[in-house]
């Protein structure tokens, strides 16, 4: 599971700085947002959903945990279920994990939940067998878990899926460089650039309502 590697400076530390594990909000009603184009949860509700799936027991861990890649990472339901365990590296100095072009260091809360998931991974006596490469194995012999099934299980859940992807790729291109962004987690530039772009448009409004005056 775990990959040897010395050079821990390629991982990108800050990119999930500002999740703030400790402050997040589990008050916030969490809906689907009826906008036509480009839906996106706000920002409290995707800290809502984090707490949720970190602490709750709502769903399984399985469940929880591609929700949680999702949430904090951007990274699609269809690619989530095809990761294999040797992206994940624990190591005594932390947990990273590559989805893109380099490792990502991942936060000391999903750590553990990530760590867990891997201990009790299921399917292994049914399916798939104790040596699946898989992160999400599925019960048919050498195949990962299909993503209709963790996409059905948190849609039930009420987990707006395209929403909480591009709110969280949103932020994300505001704390780090795009194109940073975009090798880390496996997007393409132009892709990230846009949604800079976009997660940028509501500050420029309100810069120019602030010279030009009321």
């Amino acid at each position: 599971m775990a990959r040897d590697r010395t050079d821990h400076e390629d991982r990108d530390p800050h990119l999930l700085r500002r999740a703030k594990m400790s402050r997040l909000n589990t008050k916030v009603a969490v809906q689907y947002r009826a906008a036509r184009t480009s839906p996106s949860l706000t920002q409290d509700q995707r800290l809502a959903w984090i707490r949720e799936l970190l602490t709750g027991n709502s769903e399984s861990l399985p469940c929880r945990v591609a929700g949680m890649l999702l949430l904090l990472y951007a990274q699609p339901l269809v690619k989530v279920v095809t990761l294999e365990l040797r992206v994940v590296d624990d190591q005594p100095n932390g947990m990273s994990i590559t989805l893109g072009q380099r490792p990502t260091d991942v936060p000391a809360p999903f750590a553990q939940l990530l760590r867990d998931h891997i201990a009790q991974r299921p399917n292994l006596r049914t399916g798939s067998g104790p040596d699946s490469p898989w992160l999400f194995p599925s019960t048919l012999a050498g195949r990962h878990l299909h993503p209709n099934t963790v996409m059905g299980r948190l849609r039930g859940l009420g987990v707006n899926l395209l929403g909480a992807r591009n709110r969280a790729i949103g932020e994300l291109v505001l704390e780090a460089p795009p194109s940073l962004v975009a090798e880390a987690l496996g997007y393409s530039a132009k892709v990230a650039f846009l949604h800079a772009d976009k997660a940028a448009e509501p500050w420029a409004r309100y810069a120019g309502r602030q010279i030009d005056g009321p």
